[in-house]
C-alpha cells in the first residue's frame, strides 16, 4: 500500500489538530472551509476513522469489520507499510480520546445546558467543567464578555422557581393530566410515534455534543430545531381533549389537590417533599426537567459574587398549559394584602366553577365563602376596607384561599371591571363521639 505525499500531509494535520483539542466535527469543518481535496466532503465520522486507523503507524488490520461484529480482535500485521506518524503519537491520540470521553460522561452533564443567557450580551453561554477528583465545579461562560457563572450557585439562587415547577409538574401528573392531555377523543398513536422519534433525535444530538462529535454551533441549531418541532407536536396532543365531553370536574380535581397540599403545609412537610423530588433526580433528569419548562434563563453576578435571577423565559408549551388551566378556573397565583402577607389565589374562576369547588371542598371541611373586595367603579382600585385578610376569623375559620371571580368573558389579563375577590374559609368538622 502506497500513500501519496498529499494524503500524508492531510493525515498528519488531522492528528495534530486533534491533539490541539479540536473535535471531530471542528476538524471536518476546517478541512471543508479550506477546500482540502475539493471533491471530498469531510464529516466527523471520516475524521474518527482516520484517527482510529493503524495503517498510519505502519500496521495493517485484517478482518477488522467482521471481528468488530463478532466481538473479537482483528488480525494485525505490523510494519507492513512505511508509517506516517509515530506510535507514540498514535497512543497519545487514543489517550486523548479516552480523556474526552470521560470529560463528557455523567459528571459533566449541565443542568441548564443551552438555557443560560449571558447577562451582558444576551447570547447563550457555553459550559465547561473544572476541578480534580474530589471537587468538580460546573461553569457557564461567555467567551466574549469574560463572564463565568458557577452552576451550583445558579441552582441555589433559582431554587424557589424550581420548587414551583416541581409542584406544578407533580400536580399535573396526579390531578390535572385529564385537563391537559389527550383522553379518548382521538387516536394519538401517530402523534406519540412522532414525538418519541424527535425525543430520540434530541438525545442523540445531545450525546454527540457532549462527546464533542459536533461543535456548539451545530448542536445549538439542530437542538433548537428539534425543540420547536416537539413543541408543536406536544401542543397538538394536548389540544385533542374536549373538556365538554369529559365526565370529571376540573374543580373537584383542584379541590382534592388543595386539600392534600393543605395537609402537607400543616405538617411542615410540603417544602421537604418538593426538595426531595429534586434531589432524587440525577443530573440528566434535572437537565430534562429544566428543558421541559424553560426557554432561557438569565442570572447575573454582582461585585460581591452574589447571584441574582434577572430574567426567565418560559417555553410556549408551558405557557399554553397555564392558560388552559386559567380558562378552567384552575390556576393559582399569590397576591399580597395590605400587610404584605402572601395569599394563594385562584384566578379566572366563574360563579359555577366556584360552586363546584366549594361542593367538593365540603367533603373535607366546613366551608364558608365571603366576598371581600369588589371594584368600586366610582373610585380607582378595590374598596380598601375589605383588603386586610386575617388568617383566622372570629368564627374560628381558617383562610384557605382567595378566588378572583370573572363575571363575563374569560380573557387574560382580566378587565378590572370584571373582578370580584372572595375568600374561602374552612373549619375542621367536629368529631362525633
Amino acid at each position: 500500500m502506497v500513500i501519496d505525499e498529499t494524503t500524508k500531509d492531510i493525515v498528519i494535520r488531522i492528528f495534530n489538530l486533534y491533539l490541539q483539542g479540536k473535535s471531530y466535527q471542528t476538524i471536518a469543518n476546517i478541512l471543508n472551509e479550506e477546500r482540502v481535496l475539493e471533491s471530498k466532503k469531510w464529516d466527523d465520522s471520516t475524521i474518527e476513522k482516520i484517527l482510529n486507523n493503524k495503517i498510519y503507524v505502519g500496521d495493517y488490520e485484517r478482518f477488522k469489520r467482521v471481528a468488530k461484529e463478532q466481538g473479537k480482535e482483528p488480525v494485525i500485521y505490523p510494519n507492513v507499510v512505511e508509517p506516517i506518524i509515530t506510535r507514540a503519537m498514535f497512543e497519545d491520540i487514543q489517550m486523548q480520546k479516552e480523556k474526552n470521553q470521560r470529560a463528557y460522561c455523567r459528571d459533566r452533564v449541565y443542568i441548564f445546558m443551552q438555557k443560560m443567557k449571558c447577562p451582558k450580551c444576551g447570547e447563550i453561554m457555553g459550559s465547561k467543567g473544572t476541578g480534580g477528583k474530589k471537587k468538580k465545579y460546573m461553569y457557564y461562560h461567555c467567551s466574549d464578555c469574560k463572564i463565568y457563572l458557577r452552576e451550583d450557585l445558579i441552582e441555589e439562587q433559582v431554587m424557589p422557581m424550581i420548587m414551583d415547577l416541581i409542584e406544578y409538574d407533580m400536580t399535573v401528573k396526579k390531578y390535572f393530566y385529564p385537563v391537559l392531555a389527550d383522553k379518548k377523543e382521538k387516536n394519538t398513536d401517530k402523534l406519540d410515534k412522532e414525538i418519541n422519534t424527535l425525543r430520540n433525535q434530541k438525545s442523540r444530538i445531545k450525546e454527540a455534543y457532549l462527546k464533542e462529535i459536533v461543535d456548539v454551533e451545530e448542536f445549538s441549531k439542530e437542538y433548537k430545531a428539534i425543540d420547536e418541532k416537539l413543541e408543536i407536536l406536544e401542543q397538538k396532543r394536548i389540544e385533542t381533549i374536549d373538556l365538554n365531553k369529559q365526565s370529571f370536574s376540573p374543580q373537584h380535581l383542584m379541590a382534592d389537590r388543595d386539600v392534600e397540599k393543605e395537609k402537607l403545609i400543616r405538617s411542615n412537610k410540603f417544602y421537604d417533599m418538593l426538595m426531595a423530588e429534586w434531589k432524587n433526580k440525577d443530573k440528566e433528569e434535572k437537565q430534562e426537567f429544566i428543558s421541559k419548562f424553560l426557554e432561557s434563563i438569565t442570572v447575573e453576578k454582582d461585585s460581591k459574587g452574589n447571584y441574582k435571577l434577572v430574567n426567565l423565559k418560559l417555553r410556549k408549551t408551558f405557557i399554553n398549559q397555564i392558560y388552559k388551566l386559567m380558562q378552567n378556573g384552575m390556576f393559582d397565583m399569590t397576591i399580597a394584602d395590605e400587610k404584605d402577607k402572601e395569599v394563594r389565589t385562584t384566578v379566572m374562576m366563574d360563579k359555577q366553577e366556584l360552586e363546584e369547588y366549594i361542593e367538593r371542598l365540603n367533603d373535607y371541611y366546613e366551608v364558608s365563602y365571603y366576598e371581600i373586595a369588589r371594584l368600586d367603579e366610582q373610585k380607582k382600585g378595590y374598596q380598601k376596607k375589605y383588603l386586610t385578610i386575617d388568617e383566622t376569623n372570629d368564627n374560628g375559620e381558617k383562610l384557605f384561599k382567595l378566588v378572583e371571580l370573572v363575571t363575563d368573558d374569560k380573557k387574560y389579563p382580566q378587565k378590572k371591571v370584571n373582578r370580584i375577590v372572595g375568600a374561602i374559609r374552612v373549619k375542621e368538622r367536629e368529631k362525633v363521639s
